[in-house]
């Protein structure tokens, strides 16, 4: 019988890295994006890519929105720090 193949498990690689340098490729995706014909098969295929890292962002953070900016938000009036 063949011996099954084995899978490094997911901790045997930098996760931070691969995120940081999927978050530097998505950001010049949504850059050059901006200036591509909205239809034309680039601006599809940037699309489309952009798509993929939110995804395997999603597999490995649990974040869909991972990438996406983040509204800042105002700490109560009467909250500590007020005063």
């Amino acid at each position: 019988m063949p011996v099954g193949r084995r899978n490094p498990p997911l901790a045997d690689f930098d996760r931070d890295g691969v995120l940081s340098a999927l978050g530097e490729a998505r950001s010049i995706l949504v850059l050059a994006r901006k200036s591509l014909r909205p239809r034309s098969g680039l601006s599809r295929s940037a699309e489309a890519v952009i798509a993929e890292i939110d995804e395997f962002a999603l597999i490995l953070t649990g974040a869909r929105d991972y990438f996406h900016l983040k509204g800042h938000s105002t700490p109560a009036r009467g909250g500590k720090g007020a005063g």
